[in-house]
């Protein structure tokens, strides 16, 4: 790792005559107009974001509310109002062809809504885009031999100031790369170990996208509105051949609805900014396990809601001092029901059946102040008050308050440099499905749900340099620290069972090193290598044994690097690339009964080929998994709570794991 930094410092110094890239008006602004993309030939703003120098996208979170769920990207100037419909999916509808520039806001800037992003790229639409109808088709052929088709038709059009889409499309994502084949080695304490075969299916997440948007002039500013329909199915399992056999079988399926609803305009010299979001969903899961000995079946189901309204407005004091000042309400709902049968009998578990409700409000205040030139600061605060109630198997209420500090210091020493301190209180949300009891009856077997959660709290300290090079070129350096309270990880509840629960303290940090690196100087036209790597570290005392570990879930403490090269062939109208995964990465989970580590040995390489002979023509061929790693699952399994329980039965499974060869069409009229 040191080699890396070092070469990354190295870097920093070589690169000082780099030509700037950020925008002259403003050190804290870079702007790309869409030539600068041309060489990649991009067909969506998804490829135009991933071409910009130093940017990573982070599409957000996934919990409730929408303050604190904000990925990276704007839209016009405002964040999307969706969260089932991710920004990976709006970004991919948005053609190329219609994006004016893109700008990367880094620091803050007065008058930006940064949502708590210290770096947000916006996308500044075309207002004289033509309509366009898009078709696309692909499909995915896997190594166990399966063809996974997927198609979509979109349209864009526009008549006076009102703009509008749809879009319909079967979706495949591939959302687990271990499955294939391999052995399992069962090593009882003091025995033999024993082998049989393994066979685990469940690549891809297959299902259906409905979207509908319309954005008109309203007032003195704009109406957005979107609605968007999903569903999602998922079936996974495993196989083992010994001892006559044993299969576990898990099916996903999830319905989603959302609407959003979105209006910013101009109130004498206040910008004010209202938006309403809905979201329903359903979920239906069953986990099943059966060998010669016995079988089991635990089944779920459960159903969602999620209102919130939030209201912002901002005001300039001055040209280097924006502020804003507004309140999020949200009303969230759960209802959870469970059952467990094992060998025919019906087994008990703590919250099997939950209603869970929220009723949630927030203020917040936040101010951008251009210092001087070079320096910005970007400092507010959030507060958060709560009330969660549950029924059902437990019967219980609580409230919570929560001041949530912010601080975001910039210096950019010249205009191809910046360096940013950031300090701020972040505030974990509750995932109510903790409430309730939970299954993988192939991993951990049962847990208990656990009504008496409170939220994780992390100070976060990060600072980090950014430099720019050769136009294209980049290089950011971040190191976070984290002081965390009240940790959410698994303890244990009783009966036997465990269930997620609160650790008073834990700490956590990460080293992580970006950029990209243009390869025109080594005689490579159009070449791009991208670096990706981090560090982790972290620890807690162990709620079982009292011992000091890692955070459950949190990678090794080790360096993981990966590897992304493009070229753009002008001549051939084509781009090329690879990416390759250098590094051994692996993670632990601690329950009550059981240590499980997930192992994934590299190397990972994925190739592709993308050929457009025409502006409304592309054409994309690839590989993942050319080179198909070793995936590992190992269970050390007690009888007994693991500060009691003799040693373990040692479970180890090692799945080789399958190339996957896709082929995408894209036509636009």
């Amino acid at each position: 790792m040191r080699g890396i930094t070092g070469f990354i410092w190295v870097l920093l110094g070589f690169f000082g005559a780099a030509v700037p890239v950020m925008a002259a008006e403003d050190q804290g602004i870079s702007v790309y107009q869409a030539a600068f993309f041309a060489d990649s030939r991009p067909a969506t703003a998804y490829d135009m974001v991933s071409r910009v120098p130093g940017f990573t996208l982070d599409t957000g979170q996934s919990a409730r509310g929408f303050a604190g769920t904000a990925g990276n990207v704007l839209v016009d100037g405002n964040r999307p109002t969706a969260k089932t419909d991710d920004l990976e999916s709006i970004l991919t509808r948005i053609p190329a062809a219609s994006v004016e520039r893109i700008e990367v806001i880094r620091g803050g800037a007065p008058g930006i809504d940064m949502h708590g992003q210290p770096v947000v790229a916006n996308i500044v639409r075309r207002k004289d885009a033509t309509a366009q109808t898009i078709l696309t088709a692909g499909t995915t052929f896997l190594g166990s031999g399966q063809w996974v088709p997927a198609a979509g038709i979109e349209y864009h059009g526009r008549a006076g100031g009102i703009s509008y889409e749809a879009a319909a499309s079967r979706t495949v994502q591939i959302w687990d790369d271990s499955p294939g084949n391999g052995y399992r080695v069962v090593t009882p304490p003091g025995g033999t170990p024993q082998y049989d075969r393994a066979h685990s299916t469940g690549v891809t997440k297959v299902g259906y996208t409905l979207h509908g948007g319309l954005t008109t002039p309203l007032w003195t500013g704009e109406w957005n509105n979107n609605l968007t329909l999903q569903t999602a199915d998922y079936p996974s399992g495993i196989a083992y051949s010994g001892d006559g056999g044993s299969r576990f079988d898990t099916i996903q399926r999830t319905r989603n609805g959302e609407f959003g609803s979105h209006w910013q305009g101009v109130i004498g010299t206040y910008t004010v900014e209202t938006l309403l979001l809905q979201r329903l969903g359903h979920e239906d899961d069953s986990n099943t396990s059966a060998a010669p000995d016995g079988s089991a079946a635990f089944l779920s189901a459960s159903d969602t809601s999620e209102s919130i309204l939030r209201i912002t407005v901002r005001h300039n004091l001055s040209p280097a001092l924006g502020v804003e000042a507004g309140g999020e309400g949200a009303y969230n709902y759960l209802k959870a029901r469970s059952s467990f049968v094992d060998n025919g009998a019906a087994i008990a578990i703590p919250n099997a059946n939950v209603t869970v409700d929220e009723r949630r409000a927030e203020a917040f205040a936040n101010a951008s102040w251009a210092i001087a030139p070079g320096w910005s600061l970007e400092a507010g605060a959030r507060f958060e008050y709560s009330l969660i109630a549950e029924t059902g198997d437990t019967h219980n209420s609580r409230n919570f308050f929560y001041p949530k500090p912010r601080a975001l210091l910039s210096w950019a020493p010249d205009s191809h440099t910046q360096i940013r301190l950031r300090a701020e209180k972040v505030l974990g949300q509750l995932d109510f499905t903790n409430f309730a009891a939970s299954s993988d009856l192939a991993g951990f077997g049962v847990a208990a749900g656990n009504a008496n959660l409170r939220p994780e709290q992390r100070w976060q300290f990060e600072g980090a340099i950014e430099r720019h090079f050769w136009t294209k070129g980049a290089i950011v350096v971040s190191l976070l620290h984290e002081e965390i309270k009240d940790l959410q990880d698994y303890i244990p509840v009783g009966g036997g069972f465990d269930a997620p629960g609160n650790v008073p303290h834990a700490r956590s940090d990460k080293l992580s090193v970006n950029g990209v690196l243009p390869l025109d100087w080594l005689g490579i036209q159009g070449g791009l290598l991208k670096l990706t790597s981090y560090w982790t570290s972290s620890a807690l005392t162990d709620p079982v044994t009292g011992e000091t570990r890692r955070i459950s879930g949190n990678h090794d403490r080790d360096a993981n690097v990966f590897f992304d090269f493009t070229q753009d062939l002008d001549g051939w109208k084509s781009t090329w690339g690879f990416t390759y995964g250098a590094a051994s990465n692996s993670w632990h989970n601690w329950r009550i009964a059981q240590i499980s580590k997930i192992g994934i040995h590299e190397p990972y390489l994925n190739w592709f080929w993308s050929y457009k002979p025409a502006s409304d023509w592309k054409f994309t061929v690839g590989a993942d998994n050319l080179l198909p790693y070793r995936f590992e699952n190992t269970q050390y399994n007690y009888s007994a709570p693991r500060n009691v329980a003799p040693p373990p039965v040692v479970q180890s499974v090692y799945i080789r794991t399958e190339p996957r060869i896709y082929f995408e069409l894209r036509k636009t009229f």
